[in-house]
């Protein structure tokens, strides 16, 4: 693709707005921390948001940490190839993980509700050898999704501006790390919600514009439907129902579905971000809130996939239409190349900002994350065992530029030997899948036992690239770059690893079932400035002496009592403390601390049923009852029928729009008005607000 845009547009936008964003988050820290309880200077503040995030900011935040770079490229460089099924599959493999990971989260909040990391948890339940299986899957999961969000990011300023591929690397990593060293998890979730409204914005401009009549190229979804059949006449989609991009019966998409749904297995469970964001909630939201976010994230691949993915394909054959490679299209440039076709320089601007946008989000979330890993998991443990809260606080500081500066420098060893994001992200699951049971069931079954962990994450990981490489050799008889990113080798990798995962885990806690009591993790974190308890634990003549950290605090408001209270209430009165009963100010604890609460494991141990049965039962709509007759039959897409998937389509982003946008918004008001009033000197708070 030939750049449209300046390059000096393409700097201005990532170190201008990057800047600006920089400044906002920093004025938004400081407000914090002159008013609110809660500041950024605190170690559980800066890690974990201090327990207490509500559920509008939880869930846009979910959203905008999946609307990575991969989720709007991949997405659409997958209706790109495959057709209409492409980004709806892509879809599906993240909204089964997320909705699922909701379950999970009613389990963290009961079982081990003041850990940071899961590695953390690791480590008190198995000790030293679970807690470094769980770091090393951690670490390995944080790097490549790391340099995925980079490779895009950079390859669409590179394409659009000719900014240099190498400067992108590094100056996205380091303008994120600006804002998050001084702002801590709490001014991520803040840049999450600023940067989602113009990403939404900008995604509904697009449909509007190629499906509502602001095109003349397309303008409707029944040009589009005459469009796309005439491109399938003249190249055909190998493997499709009569080379249709307007089926779902496609043998290599059916194998993306798959592979899909196995990386974002890996991808979530693994990821520390994640899991940082459930830790951050308020313990009776966490769950809803995942559930909610899937339910929104779902729409916004979809639509890229429906809107700008589709529109390459369509467009494909119209004069002056950038002819892709193949590498332009593994790193996610067809959205791109429609987007600057269709709408010109206002249209490649928009695509810019969005990447730019999805990329800071996302990004900012994994240098808190791997901070988090840095600080809590090498440093407190291994490094400086008595180090204090306030040490831990500034690795974590630290820890911000360290990941920023080597991110950039992997991603961009990546792209020298020909790496893209479209090849990591089929890679993904074989190097991640396989810690998806041990992580997962390291929070539900206390018959889990120390070597089922271990073994399932590592073992079941080195397995998994060992197939992934036979494969390769075996199938296209050589290992190259390319072919190891074969779509039938990538699922062979992805495959095993999630299986032996699971088949080492459960296997080996079958044959020696542990039985581990909840207390024992409970109220337990490793930040606590001295060991209260040692305890010694013996496996099959190996005794190993662990230190288990317990937190001794004053009562924090029961779960019971903060449900009665309504958001605005738990943020204004919980963080700017003035007074009201019952609720915790500065000097009644140690605040680098997490705040010990009553944990209504009745009620949590309902959520976890409620959604277990949600979450299975909207996986099966999605993965199985929409998507399967389909496959199965022999069905091309009616032009009425196109219609009708495109207008429910726009209804649930326009539901998405409201969730992420409106609800925050509303949900905060109270808070907004008093924050206000406080500012300006006409609220009353104590000296320790």
């Amino acid at each position: 693709m030939e750049p449209i845009l300046s390059e000096g547009t393409g700097y201005g936008i990532v170190i201008g707005l990057g800047a600006f964003f920089a400044i906002l988050m920093n004025i938004v820290t400081f407000i914090q921390n002159k008013y609110f309880v809660h500041k950024s200077s605190h170690a559980d503040e800066f890690t974990a948001a201090s327990r207490n995030v509500p559920l509008g900011l939880m869930v846009v935040s979910i959203v905008s940490s999946w609307c990575w770079s991969l989720t709007l490229l991949q997405s659409a460089t997958e209706s790109y190839t495959y057709g209409i099924s492409g980004s709806y599959f892509y879809a599906i493999g993240g909204f089964i993980q997320v909705s699922v990971f909701s379950i999970v989260a009613s389990k963290v909040k009961a079982n081990a509700n003041l850990v940071t990391t899961f590695p953390e948890a690791g480590y008190l339940r198995f000790g030293t050898a679970g807690h470094l299986s769980f770091l090393w899957s951690g670490i390995v999961c944080n790097t490549i999704v790391s340099a995925c969000i980079l490779l895009g990011g950079a390859a669409v300023l590179n394409a659009v501006t000719g900014m240099n591929m190498y400067a992108g690397l590094y100056l996205f990593p380091l303008v994120c790390a600006v804002y998050v060293y001084f702002g801590g998890l709490r001014a991520t979730f803040i840049s999450d919600a600023s940067h989602t409204f113009p990403l939404l914005v900008f995604l509904i401009v697009f449909v509007f514009y190629i499906y509502a009549g602001g095109s003349d190229v397309v303008g409707s979804p029944g040009k589009m439907w005459d469009l796309l059949n005439e491109v399938a006449h003249h190249s055909p989609v190998s493997d499709n129902y009569h080379g249709s991009y307007l089926t779902f019966r496609s043998k290599e998409g059916g194998i993306f579905l798959f592979i899909s749904i196995i990386t974002g297995f890996g991808l979530v469970v693994l990821d520390q971000a994640y899991w940082s964001r459930a830790i951050a909630a308020q313990p009776l939201k966490t769950s809803k809130a995942y559930f909610i976010g899937a339910v929104t994230w779902f729409v916004i691949p979809w639509t890229m996939g429906l809107c700008l993915g589709l529109g390459a394909k369509a467009c494909s054959l119209q004069p002056g239409f950038p002819q892709l490679t193949e590498a332009e299209v593994s790193s996610g440039l067809a959205a791109v190349a429609t987007a600057s076709h269709l709408l010109g320089r206002a249209g490649a601007t928009m695509i810019t900002l969005m990447i730019f946008l999805s990329v800071t989000a996302s990004f900012s979330g994994e240098l808190i994350a791997t901070s988090t890993l840095l600080s809590y998991d090498v440093y407190k443990r291994y490094l400086k065992k008595d180090a204090t809260p306030h040490q831990v606080l500034i690795a974590s500081k630290i820890s911000v530029f360290i990941w920023a500066i080597f991110a950039g420098s992997i991603a961009s060893i990546f792209n020298a030997v020909g790496i893209s994001m479209g090849w990591l992200f089929n890679f993904l699951g074989c190097a991640t899948a396989s810690g998806v049971f041990p992580v997962a069931l390291t929070f539900t079954w206390n018959r889990l036992n120390k070597w089922g962990a271990v073994s399932g994450s590592v073992l079941g990981m080195l397995l998994a690239i060992m197939v992934w490489l036979i494969t390769c050799k075996a199938y296209l008889g050589e290992i190259t770059v390319d072919n190891l990113s074969n779509r039938w080798v990538s699922f062979a990798g992805n495959a095993s690893a999630l299986a032996l995962g699971g088949i080492f885990s459960i296997g080996f806690s079958l044959i020696w079932p542990d039985n581990f009591d909840w207390n024992d993790i409970r109220n337990k974190t490793i930040l606590a400035e001295r060991p209260s308890v040692s305890s010694v634990e013996e496996d099959k003549g190996v005794t190993e002496e662990k230190e288990v950290y317990e937190v001794k605090s004053v009562k924090a408001p029961q779960d019971s009592d903060r449900s009665n209270l309504s958001v605005d209430d738990v943020n204004v009165n919980s963080s700017l403390s003035d007074g009201r009963s019952g609720l915790i100010d500065e000097e009644s604890r140690n605040v680098d601390l997490p705040e010990v609460e009553d944990i209504p494991i009745e009620k949590l141990q309902k959520q976890f049923k409620f959604f277990t049965k949600l979450s299975v039962s909207c996986a099966i709509i999605l993965a199985v009852l929409i998507p399967i007759p389909q496959i199965a039959a022999p069905y091309v897409y009616s032009k009425p029928f196109f219609t009708f998937v495109i207008a429910a389509n726009i209804i649930w982003l326009f539901g998405t729009f409201f969730v992420c946008v409106i609800l925050p918004v509303f949900e905060s008001r109270k808070f907004i008005g008093k924050l206000f009033l406080r500012i300006f000197g006409k609220g009353k708070y104590t000296s320790n607000s």
